[in-house]
This record gives structure tokens, sequence and C-alpha cells, in this order.
């Protein structure tokens, strides 16, 4: 799916005076996880949280939040891999 593109500080993203416009499903992929719930205004429920699950829900909370909110989404979830602070999601749209 293609949508506007932003920058890693949350800025939209030009060039030549454009918005940049590309695939977006790591850009949506980070947004789910780095947001909280109920910072979507229009998506209320949308959002990992994952700060506050790092410091305290295990592994198999945070895993089954990541896919929850993926598959809400609209996104096929392969595989979560949870090791410490590494997270490898293997996910794409349906």
């Amino acid at each position: 799916m293609k949508d506007i593109q932003l920058t890693d500080e949350l800025e939209l993203r030009v060039q030549n005076g454009d918005l940049v416009v590309d695939d977006n499903l790591k850009q949506a992929q980070q947004l789910l996880l780095g947001t909280n719930k109920g910072e979507w205004k229009q998506h209320p429920k949308a959002g990992v949280g994952i700060v506050n699950f790092l410091e305290t829900a295990s592994a198999g909370e945070l895993s089954r939040e990541i896919r929850e909110q993926f598959t809400r989404d609209g996104m096929k979830v392969s595989s979560v891999n949870i090791k410490g602070e590494n997270i490898n999601v293997e996910a794409q749209w349906k």
C-alpha cells in the first residue's frame, strides 16, 4: 500500500516541493509499535505502546499485542520474535 511518507522526526517527507508517496508497510508498523492506545483520534484502540510493554510486560504479552494490532490494521503476521529488546516482526498487507 502506498501513502504519504514521514521523516524519522515524523515530519512530512518533501522532495522537490512535493510530498513523497511510497510503500508504507514499515512506516505503519513503526507507528503502531510506538504509539499508545488513545493517540489515534479516529482509532482510539490502535497502538502497541511498546515503551510501556518493555518496562512492565512479558515477551508473550507484547507478542500478542503486536499480532493483534497489526492484524487489526490489515496485516497478515507470519512471526513475532522477541529476544530482550530486539523485536523482529514479519508481516505483510493482506
